[in-house]
């Protein structure tokens, strides 16, 4: 009886240990066009009308990148906000807010460059 409760309490500990740092963090994912480029959401809450999400990228090339994202509803009928991100080698990004009318969004990722400059931008490569 001992063992079960011990193993219990290490199950239930590993649980609530994996649930902090998550921080309500969903799981890393690969952009819609470049398998080297991750992201995460995170979902802050709704203030007034608006929602507040967070994000943070994962550069996995191992060179310096710059690209620009793009976050909109789900049908993608409205451009919520288009940004260029600048992203050293095997780096995550500092967290960036926004702020959205919709409660699901959908996040672009495209015009990628080896470089912190817009130009000579990489094709999709899935």
């Amino acid at each position: 009886m001992k063992k079960i409760f011990l193993l219990l309490c290490l199950l239930g500990g590993i649980i609530l240990a994996q649930a902090q740092t998550d921080n309500g963090w969903q799981k890393w994912e690969q952009t819609n066009c470049y398998s080297k480029v991750n992201f995460r959401l995170k979902y802050v809450g709704q203030n007034g009308t608006q929602h507040h999400w967070q994000v943070q990228f994962k550069n996995e090339y191992p060179q310096i990148i710059s690209f620009n994202y793009h976050v909109t509803d789900k049908l993608q009928e409205y451009n919520i906000t288009t940004h260029r991100k600048t992203l050293y080698a095997n780096k995550v990004s500092d967290i960036t807010d926004v702020y959205t009318k919709e409660e699901d969004v959908f996040l672009l990722v495209d015009k990628l460059s080896l470089s912190p400059y817009p130009e000579n931008f990489l094709d999709c490569d899935h």
